[in-house]
């Protein structure tokens, strides 16, 4: 799913206030991509809470910022400053993390920031009752699912 589909999906259905809240949370996503193109950051970003849903004004919008091991290990200082914004809560409307995804056989995998315990939770509610919807942007990759690597 790209920004687009996301913005017809929990922006444009919406009038007034409730539009209007839902402009700055997506506003506030979409800077967040822009930051992590911008930067060559290579990940997939996972966006889900109650701007996924039918809510008229949520108070902010969820992400996971899925960075692979080998790219977080090659990140420079610029980049990783903009990992430790995203860890620090310091973008306006956005309640994000950044962790790392480790291979299957990893020693790491599964423990600490690892991606997979985390995004495995992502789009159930609090109570685990029922489901919300969740989007993913892969950034850097083609429409065919490969990485773009420079």
């Amino acid at each position: 799913m790209g920004l687009a589909a996301i913005e017809a999906l929990c922006v444009s259905p919406f009038a007034g206030p409730a539009r209007a809240r839902r402009e700055k949370l997506f506003y506030a996503l979409e800077g967040v991509v822009q930051d992590l193109l911008n930067a060559h950051i290579r990940c997939d970003v996972f966006a889900d809470g109650s701007f996924f849903t039918e809510k008229p004004e949520p108070d902010d919008i969820d992400i996971i910022v899925s960075i692979e091991v080998s790219e977080f290990d090659a990140l420079d200082e610029a980049q990783r400053q903009i990992v430790e914004a995203l860890n620090m809560g310091q973008i306006a409307f956005v309640d994000s993390i950044a962790v790392t995804a480790y291979p299957r056989d990893h020693p790491y995998r599964g423990f600490g920031l690892d991606s997979e315990g985390l995004v495995e939770g992502y789009g159930i509610e609090h109570a685990q009752v029922y489901l919300k919807g969740y989007a993913v942007l892969r950034l850097w990759e083609t429409d065919v699912g490969n990485r773009i690597c420079s």
